[in-house]
Parts: C-alpha cells; sequence; structure tokens
C-alpha cells in the first residue's frame, strides 16, 4: 500500500478523467491550468487523476494529480525513483514560480535539487537554474512535461547534480536569513559578549541581523556558541532538524556528531558559573560549522545556524551539567562519575537560520577579482574630493590597501553633486567624512585614518603617516602638492591622478618604485606628449565653463558630471593598482569619446630625467628632449641652429622643467660660428603652447648648438646674449635659460 499526501481539497469540475476532454467548469480554471490539462491528456505518458484546489480564503492553487512514467527510469534504479510516479503540477500565478511539480508519493527518496516542503508535506522538485522571469521567456506546457521527466530520470541515475557543480547544501535552506558581523567569531569567546538579532526586512525571506548589543538595546539578545563536528560528503539534503536531537541524528546519519562538540562548548562557556536569573543574553545562537568533503578532499565549510529560545543556564541545565547553586546563585560545572548523559537537551526546539557572514577584507577581494598581491599596501590619499571620495570608496569596498586620508577642506553644498558624501555631512572635514562612510560600509574592518589638514602642513601625524605609506596618491588637483613632494627625499613613492577639466580624459603620472623618476620631471614629459600629439588639441581644455559657488575669489567650481568622475575613477583605479605592482614608472591618458563612449589609452613613453644645478636653480630635462637636440644640431651642421625654449617655471621652488624647443623659424640666420632666431611664427607657436596647455607651458629661454670643435659651455657672445635675455626676463621677475648642445653634451645655464 502506497501513501500518498493529499493537497488542497477534490474539486468538483467535470472532465477531469484521464481520458475526458474538458469539462464544462474549466474555463474557471487558471489559463496555465487549463493549458497543462491540454498538454498533459495529449501526453502518452501521464494520466491525469484529478484536479484539486486550496480551500477558498487562501492564496488558491490549483493542482493537477497525475500518475507520470515514459519508460525511461529503470525500475531498481539507485535514486529510488519509481519507474511511475504520482505527481502533481501545481499552479498559482501569485507565487514567485507560478508553476511547480509536487511529488506525493510520501516515501518519495529526498535526492537533491528539491525545494523545501512544508512540515510533513510533499516536496517541490527543482526543475530549473534559472530564474522564472527568464525561463518564462520560452516556458510552454510541453516544454515543462519534459523538463519533468527528465528531472526524474537524471534523479535516478543519481547525474542530476553535475560533477563540476558545488557540493549542495546539506539542509533545504531556511525562510530565516541571518546576518552576522564578520568578526563574529570574537562572540564565542567571552561571556560579556553579546549579539542584538534584529529583523531587517521581510520578503520571500525574513533577514534578520546580528549586531553587538548596546546599551538600551530592547531587540532579542543572544550568546553565541560555534563548534565544528566532523566532515561530511555529498549526502541528500535533509528537512529542517526541529530540535537538538533531530539535528545531532542528522549528523551522525552523515557519519558526524553534535553531542560532544555541543557538551564541549556549553562546558568552557560556563566556567566560572552561571546564574538561573534573568539577564542579558537570553537566548543562544549555535553556529554549527560542518567541513564538506568531495573525493576526500575539503572543498568548504557550510555554516548551519539554530536559534535557541533559552538562556545559556538552561541548556547547561539540559545537559546535565551543573550542580546545585551556590550562596551567590551561581551553578557551576559538574560531572557525575560513572553517571549517563542526560537527554532532556534533545528536546530543545531549534529555528533553523541560513547564515550569511559579512565581508571580510579577504572575502571582498575575492569576490571583485582583487588579487592578492599588494593588497594590504599603506597608502596616504591626499585630496578626498569629487575623484578622491570615489577613488576612496572604490579600494574600501574592494579590500584594496590600508589607507590614510588628508584633506584639509570641508563638503560644502555643491560638492554633492559629485562628491560620495550626503547632506547631512555638509559643513564636515571631507577626511572625516569618507573614512566615516568607509567605517559605515565595513564596521568591522579597521577604518581609515583621517587627517583633516593639508598633506604639505608640518604635523607629526602626516609626517608619520607619509614615513610608514608606501604610495603617495594625489588627487588634490593643485600643483604645489606634487611638485613640493618631488623634492623630498623621505617622500614615498608619488602618483598624481586627475580628470581633465573638460571631464573626457583622465591622467596618471606615476613615480618609479626608486624614485629616479620624480614627479616634477615626468610632468614636463606629459606636457610634451599634448604638444606632439593629435589628441593633445583639446586635451585641457573646458568647454562647460565654470560656476561661482560662493562670494569669495576662489570659490569657482568647474563645471563636470559625477558620470565622468565616476567614469574615470573605475579606469584609474584599477590602472593604479595594476601598475604600483610594478617598478617602473608610468605616464597615461585615457580618452573618451562623449558620442560613443568608447576609451582610448595613450601611453608616452618616459625618458630617464636629468637634473642640473645653475645659479641657485634646478633645471630638468630628459633624454628625449637631448637627443631632440642632438639631432638638431646634427641636421644643421656645420652650421649652428637653435630656437625658443618652452618649460615649466616654478618661483617657489626654484626649478625650471624643460618641456620643449621650437624649431628654428625660417627668418633665422645661422654659420657656422653664430645663430641668430628669427621670429617668424614664433608668437602664434607660443599662444598654441599656452591653448593646448592651459597656460602652464611657458617660453623660458633659449638653446643654440656648437659645432664639433666647441664644448657646451658659453662663449663671450652667448653671455652677452645670457645678459640680454636676463634683462628681457627679469622684467616680470623670471630667470633666462640658456641651454648649449654640443657634441654630446648639453650645457644649462641660468642668469
Amino acid at each position: 500500500m502506497i501513501d500518498y499526501y493529499e493537497l488542497g481539497e477534490a474539486w468538483a469540475g467535470a472532465g477531469a478523467g484521464a481520458g475526458a476532454g474538458a469539462g464544462a467548469g474549466e474555463d474557471h480554471l487558471y489559463p496555465q491550468t487549463q493549458a497543462l490539462l491540454k498538454a498533459l491528456r495529449a501526453c502518452p505518458y501521464t494520466d491525469v487523476r484529478e484536479i484539486r484546489k486550496d480551500k477558498p480564503g487562501t492564496i488558491i492553487s490549483e493542482y493537477i494529480v497525475i500518475d507520470a512514467g515514459d519508460g525511461t527510469v529503470d525500475s531498481g534504479n539507485l535514486g529510488g525513483v519509481r519507474r511511475r510516479e504520482r505527481l502533481a503540477v501545481g499552479v498559482n500565478p501569485d507565487y514567485r514560480v507560478p508553476v511547480v511539480v509536487y511529488t506525493l508519493r510520501k516515501d518519495f527518496p529526498v535526492l537533491s535539487h528539491q525545494h523545501p516542503p512544508s512540515p510533513g508535506g510533499a516536496r517541490v522538485l527543482c526543475l530549473y537554474d534559472s530564474n522564472w522571469s527568464t525561463v518564462e521567456r520560452t516556458w510552454t506546457p510541453e516544454r515543462f512535461i519534459a523538463r519533468m521527466f527528465w528531472w526524474l530520470r537524471e534523479s535516478a541515475l543519481l547525474k542530476l547534480h553535475r560533477g563540476d557543480q558545488p557540493l549542495e547544501q546539506l539542509f533545504y535552506m531556511s525562510p530565516y536569513q541571518l546576518i552576522l558581523p564578520s568578526n563574529y567569531t570574537d562572540y564565542a569567546k567571552s561571556e560579556s559578549n553579546t549579539l542584538t538579532i534584529c529583523k531587517v526586512d521581510v520578503g520571500d525571506s525574513i533577514i534578520l541581523r546580528a549586531d553587538p548589543t548596546q546599551p538600551g538595546d530592547q531587540s532579542k539578545m543572544v550568546r553565541m556558541v560555534s563548534m565544528v563536528v566532523n566532515p561530511v560528503g555529498s549526502p541528500t539534503l535533509a528537512c529542517y532538524p526541529e530540535t537538538l536531537g533531530d539535528l545531532h541524528d542528522q549528523l551522525v546519519c552523515w557519519g558526524s556528531d553534535l553531542y560532544e562538540s555541543l557538551y564541549a562548548n556549553v562546558y568552557n562557556a560556563v566556567e566560572g558559573g552561571v546564574s538561573a536569573a534573568p539577564a542579558q543574553g537570553q537566548g543562544i545562537l549555535i553556529t554549527v560549522w560542518i567541513p564538506r568533503i568531495r573525493d576526500g578532499e575539503a572543498e568548504r565549510f557550510d555554516v548551519s545556524g539554530y536559534m535557541l529560545d533559552v538562556s545559556l543556564f538552561d541548556l547547561s541545565s539540559a545537559l546535565d551539567m551543573l550542580g546545585p547553586p551556590d550562596s551567590k546563585g551561581l551553578s557551576h560545572r559538574s560531572v557525575v562519575l560513572g553517571g549517563t548523559a542526560g537527554s532532556a537537551w534533545r528536546l530543545i526546539p531549534l529555528l533553523s537560520v541560513e547564515v550569511r557572514r559579512a565581508l571580510t577584507a579577504k572575502a571582498a577581494r575575492d569576490l571583485s577579482g582583487t588579487p592578492e598581491e599588494n593588497c594590504d599596501i599603506q597608502g596616504v590619499l591626499a585630496g578626498v574630493g569629487a575623484l578622491g571620495s570615489v577613488l576612496a570608496d572604490l579600494w574600501v569596498r574592494q579590500g584594496w590597501g590600508r589607507w590614510t586620508f588628508i584633506d584639509p577642506d570641508r563638503v560644502l553644498p555643491h560638492n554633492l553633486c559629485r562628491h560620495v558624501a550626503f547632506d547631512s555631512f555638509v559643513g564636515l572635514p571631507k577626511a572625516n567624512v569618507v573614512r566615516d562612510l568607509a567605517a559605515a560600509t565595513y564596521p568591522n574592518w579597521d577604518p581609515p585614518k583621517a587627517i583633516a589638514k593639508g598633506i604639505l602642513e608640518d604635523a607629526e601625524e602626516i609626517a608619520s603617516s607619509l614615513r610608514t605609506a608606501q604610495i603617495v596618491v594625489d588627487v588634490t588637483t593643485t600643483l604645489e602638492v606634487p611638485r613640493e613632494l618631488a623634492r623630498r627625499p623621505e617622500a614615498p613613492r608619488t602618483v598624481s591622478l586627475f580628470v581633465t577639466p573638460s571631464g573626457l580624459s583622465s591622467v596618471m603620472i606615476l613615480e618609479d618604485q626608486d624614485r629616479l623618476q620624480r614627479i616634477d620631471g615626468l610632468e614636463g614629459q606629459y606636457y610634451r606628449a599634448i604638444l606632439e600629439s593629435e589628441w593633445g588639441h583639446e586635451h585641457l581644455a573646458q568647454p562647460l565653463g565654470d560656476r561661482w559657488v560662493g562670494g569669495g575669489c576662489r570659490d569657482i567650481s568647474v563645471r563636470m558630471s559625477g558620470e565622468s568622475i565616476h567614469g574615470h575613477a573605475g579606469i584609474l583605479s584599477r590602472q593604479l593598482r595594476q601598475s604600483v605592482a610594478k617598478p617602473q614608472a608610468r605616464i597615461c591618458v585615457w580618452e573618451s569619446d562623449d558620442q560613443s563612449g568608447s576609451v582610448a589609452a595613450h601611453e608616452i613613453d618616459i625618458a630617464q630625467v636629468h637634473t642640473t644645478e645653475s645659479s641657485g636653480w634646478t633645471v630638468k630635462y630628459d633624454e628625449s628632449l637631448a637627443q631632440k637636440l642632438y639631432a638638431a644640431r646634427q641636421k644643421a651642421l656645420p652650421n649652428e641652429t637653435g630656437g625658443a625654449i618652452l618649460g615649466v617655471t616654478d618661483l617657489k621652488t626654484k626649478t625650471i622643467i624643460i618641456v620643449d624647443v621650437l624649431p628654428a623659424p625660417p627668418d633665422s640666420e645661422a654659420s657656422p660660428s653664430h645663430f641668430i632666431r628669427g621670429q617668424e611664427g614664433q608668437a602664434e607657436a607660443l599662444e598654441v603652447v599656452h591653448e593646448r596647455t592651459a597656460g602652464m607651458v611657458d617660453y623660458v629661454g633659449e638653446w643654440h648648438s656648437h659645432p664639433d670643435e666647441c664644448p657646451a659651455r658659453p662663449s663671450s657672445l652667448d653671455k652677452s646674449l645670457l645678459n640680454t635675455l636676463h634683462r628681457q626676463m627679469s622684467v616680470e621677475g623670471l630667470p633666462a635659460l640658456m641651454v648649449i648642445a654640443a657634441k654630446g653634451a648639453v650645457g644649462i645655464f641660468v642668469r
């Protein structure tokens, strides 16, 4: 005699029999039920026995009870599936999955890929590995029937769970999901620590959250007991255990155990005595860590959670480990030698919860695809405005780096259109705001440090951060920060990141690991690439202009969308993360097309930077510039040649960065013993330089070549020329620069 579950109650409509056509009342059934009835009656492998419906007053499901068998299931198969099974096709348009298959045979085997039943009810076959919203696009009753037979056939052979799939969970998924803090293990160590459980949301599942108990918490407070049991392989799924005894018996069935681990953990937890008086922690969360093995090798841990509505005193009493209370009301541990273990603990009811752990830094990196290599780099992020705050958010969320945020500015209303801050943060220091947002994202991680000062300020906390840092990320969009850091030998490797005023391009200028290529010298090579490249025409243009955002002279903000900030932040974040793992310096420009959205990367070849001193000034130029001078000299021989020098003059640091030289104008005079630069086209060429570099690069002096027999030192005529140049430049308080290119040598002279 085979026992079957009965779903709902019999429907009195006509035509439900196996060979009958549609009855007169079937047009009142759900459309999907009608379509399935037609297909099932037409299928030679299914017999429709009856139609059943839920009782009125509930969310009504309709059930088509069938006997099904297509001859592909062998008798005596490994899965225990019969050649012909009694099933019910359930239809309810209000459910997330509106059409399901129930197994009605009460002793139908517990196999993989079944959904949980109600206690003591029929199980549901898991037919699809995609969401219903995807399945319904190609769903037909006929395909549904074929899928049902496929499930029975593959399950009979124990092949439904593919060999390359992860091991299936041990228990059916609980309707409760509990989110634990990432440092949840701390709450299994000490009696004084408890967690407060609160309900977050109710939907397809009920979300619970466990947070550290705070004074005055009114929610349920629980104590945590954590244990690891013996490994379990690939058993069939089990129903929810309703008591501690059920859980123990199921683990024993799988070759593991609960009692010994539970006893040992509770025994340690009550060291020092426990009171029966009500107290915080009147409730216990048991987390059972179950090692999962496949072919003898560990694959992962499954964590099962069980809420017990009892105190630690109640649980330890049920385990028969407490003696009589002392004068203070504390019961201490006691063991009766030769006694038998009690069984009261087996009857304690459980509430099964699916445990989800808050992200650890390692898990965040894994989910983000961020390599572990260099993941704990110690860094200083100087400037946490629009771009800096988005970079900080990216790096914190993916667990890359240990950061100190440095920024003297405060959040103002106009910042909110591009900054990650909220209105409630207006008026607060940006560094503190970004730190607090990081702490709110991962409250159990060590938060970044925040210093609400300028990075160049003379403060010990800044100096200490720089001493321990491996990288300084300059996002200040200022000139002084990278140039000043370049002058400090004790500063760590420095990189400047910025988005151009148009919002269409982003730039990374990164020093090499040994800091032989300082960032101020690399700045000159970046400007030369702007002047020489096609992409440099509009690179620093500001097509949208700016806006006054306050009453002060400096209260101006560029117009740029948050889309530009976020788009380029993603590029800069990833590229920097990859670049700092390599020792080389790097300059790269990423240019986006505003219409198509495509992004082109312009890699700038880097040449060795040379530094020389003259008249108290530091002059920097690179090997590529020197080779350009040598080539122009060689081409002009036997005559001399020359031209205007383009560069950047920093009066505070007394530094001149040579960027490029202009070719000799066509009206120049040249001979083997002299060169006089002409004027034709010079004003126009300089105007182009100013436009392309947003006024950063300007005229700084003159260069000329010497013939083979002359060294790279100024002649008396050259000295006279330098004096004349000095008088002209000093009108604006600027130094005059002369460069002499001889055979294999470059001379630098400042007046």
